[in-house]
């Protein structure tokens, strides 16, 4: 597998498929367009560039073929707070659960904490570096 042919989707009846790079490529354009409103809209596109990285992985990737569901906004949370974000990373780490609690440095990934999240991630985005060059406006 490689970046251009990961999925982010499926439909159900298995005839439509999304790459994960267009869906991120939509959303952070959706973003960037609803961040207008508040003046953010470098925030709002790079928000939705990272929301999904996480999909790149083969576990997510195991998860579209019946697996067991994975983690998949963690991954760009710690991209964004490793990139000095941390409202977007806040942002992206709670994209599907809420906003999380801000927790600390000693909480561990099970505790289910922002900290805990993302200094504990262990991700395989191999595609990742190549992915974001590509993606970035």
């Amino acid at each position: 597998m490689n970046s251009s042919t990961a999925l982010a989707h499926i439909s159900e009846d298995g005839l439509r498929v999304q790459t994960v790079a267009e869906h991120l490529q939509g959303t952070a354009k959706l973003c960037e367009h609803f961040a207008n409103v508040f003046g953010a809209e470098q925030a709002g596109c790079y928000a939705g560039l990272l929301h999904d990285i996480g999909k790149y992985s083969a576990a997510f990737q195991y998860r579209l073929k019946g697996g067991p569901k994975v983690d998949h906004s963690t991954a760009g949370a710690k991209e964004a707070q490793l990139r000095g974000q941390p409202y977007i990373a806040f942002t992206v780490a709670g994209h599907h659960t809420g906003l999380p609690d801000g927790g600390t440095r000693s909480d561990t990934d099970a505790e289910g904490t922002f900290l805990g999240r993302i200094l504990h991630v262990k991700t395989e985005l191999k595609f990742l570096a190549a992915t974001m060059i590509t993606l970035l406006p």
